[in-house]
């Protein structure tokens, strides 16, 4: 059966709730409607749309529209929190930058979370993408290939960390003699290790040591194009192409008049329309049932200015996902 995620905070303006209060009774609300998990994105400001646009290579740069806002939460505390918040939703972060903190520490406070939330948290990490980010916040942003290949390792030593009792790691990047993670995490044999990312590269990364993978914006189409090429690199790496969650971030807007629906849509064009979904629930539902068939389990939906229209995340809860549940045509 599907699973459908929220991500409650993008870097994107009109994306994120970067009030705590607000976003606890959102996530509150996702629980009581049945949505399977919330996730966070880990960044320190946020974009507008030109920004969003230039950064990720979905639109034109617009030197004049540029800003930033630093209204956004860090997601490791506002994780924790909410896991005292909550009692059933799975918690994920998509994803922790690699960059920002190291990666043994990252193995800890993760582990802490899981410990807190009692065996809830999804562990999302990537290679990072913001330049201006880095720099504002006086981090070293290195080519890709270096980003890369830092995620390849921490990836390696994070897990060492979680399931060895004495765990040493030597690597080109990061390394750690007796790098004891107590107390472990409650998941066994450790929380699932997401990536996120399109490029080949970084799916080359998942196939090797992910559980699972999430990318912006594709079509069940585009999966069905690309799915041959992610099996064959898990078929390199020895691992059984079936045996890793495939995951697809879309922008869901539900609305019960199209217009309204297409209106907000076009607020956010930047998001590509391939990565949107809109109009009437019945619309919304007819093209996201198009996901489970083509062999993507798990839908990560971020609907727009969810702080301020609510109604959009109860006909999700309410109508949505229990028809994608129920399956059919």
């Amino acid at each position: 059966m599907v699973e459908v995620g929220i991500i409650v905070a993008l870097t994107l303006k009109g994306t994120y709730i970067g009030d705590y209060d607000k976003l606890r009774e959102v996530a509150q609300e996702s629980e009581r409607l049945g949505v399977d998990s919330l996730w966070h994105c880990d960044h320190f400001v946020t974009l507008d749309p030109a920004s969003y646009g230039s950064q990720t290579g979905f639109g034109a740069q617009d030197e004049k529209e540029q800003s930033a806002d630093t209204a956004i939460l860090e997601p490791w505390t506002t994780l924790a929190a909410l896991a005292r918040d909550t009692e059933r939703l799975r918690l994920g972060t998509l994803v922790s930058c690699v960059g920002y903190r190291p990666p043994a520490m990252l193995a800890k406070t993760a582990a802490t979370v899981d410990v807190i939330s009692k065996g809830r948290v999804d562990f999302g990490i990537g290679a990072g993408w913001i330049e201006n980010e880095y720099h504002s916040f006086g981090y070293p942003y290195p080519n890709a290939a270096v980003r890369i290949e830092q995620l390849d390792e921490a990836i390696q030593l994070i897990r060492a960390m979680w399931t060895e009792s004495a765990p040493h790691f030597e690597g080109g990047y990061f390394q750690i003699q007796n790098g004891v993670c107590d107390p472990p995490p409650v998941q066994k044999p450790h929380p699932p290790i997401w990536t996120g990312g399109e490029g080949p590269k970084l799916l080359g990364v998942s196939a090797r040591q992910a559980d699972g993978y999430n990318c912006r914006w594709w079509t069940p189409e585009q999966f069905l194009e690309k799915r041959p090429g992610i099996d064959a690199e898990c078929k390199k790496a020895g691992r059984d192409p079936d045996a890793i969650r495939a995951s697809l971030m879309v922008m869901v807007i539900p609305e019960k008049d199209r217009a309204v629906a297409r209106a907000a849509r076009e607020k956010l064009s930047v998001i590509p329309e391939s990565g949107s979904v809109y109009g009437t629930p019945d619309d919304c539902i007819a093209r996201l049932k198009e996901y489970p068939k083509a062999g993507v389990d798990h839908i990560l939906v971020t609907i727009p200015d969810l702080d301020i229209n609510p109604h959009r995340l109860t006909l999700l809860g309410e109508e949505i996902i229990p028809a994608l549940q129920a399956g059919g045509g």
